[in-house]
């Protein structure tokens, strides 16, 4: 019998009590990436009682002891009514049920007199709602919530964007930024590869083409756009507006892009320095692990060559090449891993020639440029705000007007190294 009770003891399943605050840290540590000690509003590198009664972005207090419907931070991880933006994780399925509970639960089982009265308002006003006002009868206001000990009808999986960034890596993508986030953007690409063993240090040691630029997200599905690359000196200044967005709920996204392009570089270094661009882009995200998107574009005056020469019959002659292209573009994403949070990145972008009108990177005044487009290969990787993306290339240009015309490389591997090393990365913050 006691040798009995002894294996009984032994593996019987440890008995769980209420969450502690421990618990609750571990399961909000993902969520440090974006809130950390430099967040003045959500710090969740620290203890998680030092929300108690402070003040979220809306002024409903972050935690309120024993009230979980009033807390914001649990309104936010369960997207109830009234939150502002989309819940958290920003941009990921929701939290487990059972993290859901844990920290429901740890909420609902602090004391009104919890807290040190530190960064958090009074507690023992917090039940009235702290600095952010009586929060009411908060069934009435939260009828979602649940009571007991479970997540009564969990938050459903979000709709996913069908790109996580603005961009796929030169083409413009139908994801907006959404209501009042900013971006900060760097693209950059080096020098073409060579040949292996020179002293281009595989074109890390060659010149350098590189792109900044903010973006503003006006509305849901509305984005503006400021960018400065250092190719042409030029300024690029766009707006993105995607009325139908798969993320909304629609079988799939369509959006338009216009923009003015600026070439500050001197006269003699180039010519068509005002011009622009107009895009027309549809997409959709296949069984949440392929993004496609068709994109078609015109862009104005895209020689920029000061000395362009033609023979028209009578020897070469300097002309002004005025013309457009017109290109149909491709972009793809294969996303990997159990959260999909990096994935195998594709674009291709091909210019459509028609007659005197269109061309080929200089078309029959350049006979010998690229026929083959500009073409993209690499990888990409979410971490909370940031999205980074390192790939290979044959266009060193960036900007709309720049890459429209086709890729600055013919066959990347004859002779080998003809192509380019590069990478974006972006940053968003939420005002």
């Amino acid at each position: 019998m006691f040798a009995s009770l002894l294996l009984t003891l032994a593996f019987a399943p440890p008995e769980t009590g209420a969450p502690t605050e421990a618990d609750v840290q571990a399961i909000l540590a993902d969520c440090t990436m974006c809130h950390d000690a430099s967040d003045d509003v959500l710090n969740l590198e620290a203890s998680p009682t030092s929300l108690i009664g402070k003040a979220s972005s809306t002024g409903t207090p972050l935690v309120v002891p024993g009230d979980p419907a009033g807390s914001y931070l649990y309104m936010k991880l369960i997207g109830a009514e009234g939150i502002d933006g989309e819940s958290m994780p920003m941009g990921d399925d929701p939290l487990p049920v059972e993290k859901l509970t844990a920290v429901r639960d740890w909420i609902a089982g602090l004391s009104t007199g919890s807290g040190d009265g530190g960064d958090g308002a009074d507690t023992g006003e917090g039940g009235e709602g702290g600095d952010g006002g009586d929060t009411g009868d908060t069934g009435s206001e939260h009828p979602q919530l649940p009571q007991g000990n479970v997540v009564a009808d969990p938050p459903k999986p979000k709709l996913r964007k069908p790109f996580y960034g603005t961009h796929q890596i030169n083409l413009q993508t139908t994801t907006t930024n959404g209501k009042r986030v900013i971006a900060y953007r760097i693209h950059h690409r080096f020098g073409r590869v060579g040949k292996p063993g020179d002293r281009n240090y595989l074109g890390l040691a060659g010149g350098v083409i590189m792109s900044m630029g903010v973006e503003y997200g006006i509305i849901d599905g509305l984005d503006t756009m400021v960018r400065w690359t250092n190719s042409g000196l030029d300024w690029e200044l766009g707006l993105k507006y995607v009325p139908v967005r798969q993320e909304a709920g629609k079988p799939l996204s369509f959006g338009m892009y216009a923009s003015f392009e600026a070439l500050t570089e001197v006269p003699e270094r180039a010519a068509n320095r005002l011009t622009g661009n107009f895009q027309l882009m549809l997409s959709r995200l296949w069984f949440d692990r392929w993004s496609t998107q068709l994109t078609v574009n015109y862009s104005l005056l895209t020689n920029h060559s000061p000395s362009v020469v033609a023979d028209l019959g009578s020897g070469p002659v300097p002309v002004t090449d005025n013309r457009g292209t017109l290109d149909a573009g491709l972009a793809s994403t294969v996303w990997l891993g159990k959260k999909r949070k990096h994935g195998i990145d594709l674009e291709y972008i091909l210019p459509i020639p028609a007659g005197d009108v269109f061309y080929y990177h200089g078309g029959d005044v350049d006979p010998n440029g690229t026929k083959i487009g500009a073409w993209a290969l690499g990888w990409s990787a979410k971490a909370g705000l940031h999205l980074f993306q390192v790939f290979v290339s044959n266009t060193r240009n960036i900007h709309t007007n720049l890459v429209a015309p086709g890729g600055d490389t013919k066959n990347p591997f004859k002779p080998f190294g003809d192509f380019f090393f590069g990478f974006n990365i972006s940053r968003q913050w939420k005002l």
